[in-house]
């Protein structure tokens, strides 16, 4: 895992200065690989195959999907000391798809990788899949028209009852798959920090979007 800094924050431009946010690959855009964007890298199939769609569950290509949740699962199980971090109290909370719970489509990629994680592990990880979005806008990874944080933020609902179902942590790890502009981070943090109070909240991901360097070839 690397954490974000001076050199990758520019690339995701809502985060504030003072966000702590971990990445594990590089996913690089279709639009900068000079082909189809699946076979570019490692981490582009891996992404690729992390979030296709629920409407695939019947086709031969659908274990590539259960493949990736375990890859990343196991990944990060060695990613980090669990054992110090669950007995530091620390809560994991998955960000929550784009769309809203009750759609036939919705996918709990992310909660399946804690799960994963807690598998490997064999800890009885904090896990809180507490957020919602109302599915208002769409997915990042299929729109260019991203919404600004606070549009995420009004849009992001957490259910208290399922947030503090335990005490009060003494950290939160938000985990997604991929780190784009940095807004799901801000409004994310945002609507936690009104359930958990001044609790720290440190972005955990499967990857960052990486924008090659324009001037690179000069």
């Amino acid at each position: 895992m690397t954490i974000v800094g001076d050199l990758e924050r520019p690339d995701h431009y809502h985060l504030p200065m003072d966000a702590k946010c971990y990445f594990w690959g590089e996913y690089t855009p279709r639009r900068h690989t000079q082909g189809p964007a699946w076979d570019f890298s490692e981490t582009n199939q891996l992404i690729s195959n992390f979030k296709k769609k629920l409407d695939r569950q019947h086709l031969p290509d659908w274990r590539y999907k259960q493949q990736a949740i375990q890859t990343i699962g196991n990944a990060l199980s060695k990613h980090w000391d669990w054992p110090a971090l669950h007995s530091n109290g620390i809560a994991l909370i998955p960000m929550p798809p784009s769309r809203p719970r009750n759609d036939q489509m919705y996918d709990d990629r992310m909660l399946q990788v804690l799960e994963s994680v807690r598998n490997h592990t064999q800890l009885a990880l904090d896990i809180r899949d507490c957020l919602s979005f109302s599915g208002a806008y769409a997915a990042s990874h299929e729109t260019d028209d991203r919404p600004t944080p606070d549009q995420l933020y009004q849009d992001l609902t957490i259910d208290v009852a399922t947030a503090r179902v335990k005490p009060l942590p003494n950290a939160i790890l938000l985990f997604d798959d991929m780190l784009t502009t940095g807004a799901h981070f801000v409004a994310a943090h945002r609507r936690l920090q009104e359930t958990f109070g001044e609790v720290q909240v440190v972005g955990c991901y499967v990857c960052r979007r990486r924008l090659p360097n324009p001037f690179g070839e000069l």
